[in-house]
């Protein structure tokens, strides 16, 4: 019986990465970066949710304020913004790295990790306004700035602002759905963005089952940014529940441990996961544009 082209896609993929080690080495330092701007975003939500829900507002602020008049306020904001930018110019560059390599190595052609990450720093600017240009379009982005806005209006028409997001969550997916191969064209072909955009719509119109379905189902990974945001809003009120209810001292401090510990570990294993998928996903990517590919030349040649 013969596959269909979703399920050779996800095959291929998984038996090109399954037992590379470089691949798990070299991807180590943007899995980590990406799991810490995750982990800020995530707790700065899960804050700033506890102060709504609680009416703490005005006590917020003061605490922020008093954040900004501390001795080390402006040490941690440089901190901040120097892991802002290294997250935003390291990203592009390990994902041209990344592509690349799957590229060669799916090509049976010899190319170093070292080899792929300095051809990344090279040519990354492309990659890089790319990512800005559609950034905005993330699951995530969409996610986090539906909760920013019910935050801003205390909760207030709220039925209104899912409608809203909801057409522009459509809207988001309908244009990834669309770009999606760009990135892999700007890497492999070295085209420009606008044309990389251009041929990344031919080859969605030409394969549009199969990369739908593909979409699909990258969706359903991503939808695990919203199970660690209740995972991040959930352990707080963990903690204080086991305060108000277990009396006793050593047992409480036992268990806040315990469970702290639990949570240090999931943080581990979202940091992995997160790591892992983001390889499997380009790598599944890189087949589905390949195949997408193939059938364009073939529409191509047909109507000459």
């Amino acid at each position: 019986m013969q596959q269909s082209p979703k399920n050779k896609i996800i095959q291929e993929a998984w038996e090109l990465i399954k037992d590379d080690i470089n691949l798990k080495k070299m991807y180590f330092i943007p899995g980590l970066l990406s799991i810490l701007f995750l982990t800020i975003l995530l707790v700065y939500q899960s804050i700033y949710t506890y102060v709504v829900i609680f009416h703490q507002k005005e006590k917020a602020l003061e605490i922020i304020l008093a954040f900004f008049h501390s001795h080390y306020a402006i040490q941690i904001i440089i901190l901040f913004i120097i892991f802002l930018i290294i997250y935003i110019f390291l990203s592009p560059i390990f994902e041209w790295w990344l592509i690349r390599y799957i590229f060669k190595k799916s090509e049976w052609k010899a190319i170093t990790p070292w080899e792929a990450l300095s051809l990344g720093v090279y040519k990354f600017f492309p990659l890089f306004k790319y990512s800005n240009l559609f950034s905005e379009f993330k699951f995530i982005s969409v996610f986090n700035g539906y909760l920013f806005i019910i935050r801003m209006f205390d909760g207030q028409y709220i039925n209104i602002i899912t409608y809203v997001f909801i057409v522009l969550f459509i809207l988001s997916s309908m244009i990834n759905i669309v770009v999606i191969y760009a990135k892999y064209i700007i890497v492999i072909e070295n085209k420009n963005v606008y044309k990389s955009l251009a041929k990344s719509m031919k080859l969605t119109v030409v394969s549009f089952a199969t990369t739908l379905k593909l979409y699909f189902i990258m969706f359903i990974l991503n939808t695990r940014v919203i199970i660690n945001f209740i995972i991040f809003l959930a352990f707080p009120i963990a903690i204080i529940t086991l305060i108000t209810i277990i009396t006793s001292k050593i047992f409480l401090t036992i268990t806040i441990i315990l469970l702290s510990i639990i949570f240090i570990i999931f943080i581990f294993f979202l940091w992995y996961l997160s790591w892992t998928l983001e390889v499997f996903k380009n790598a599944i990517w890189f087949f589905a544009y390949k195949n997408a590919t193939i059938k364009l030349h073939k529409i191509e040649e047909e109507t000459k």
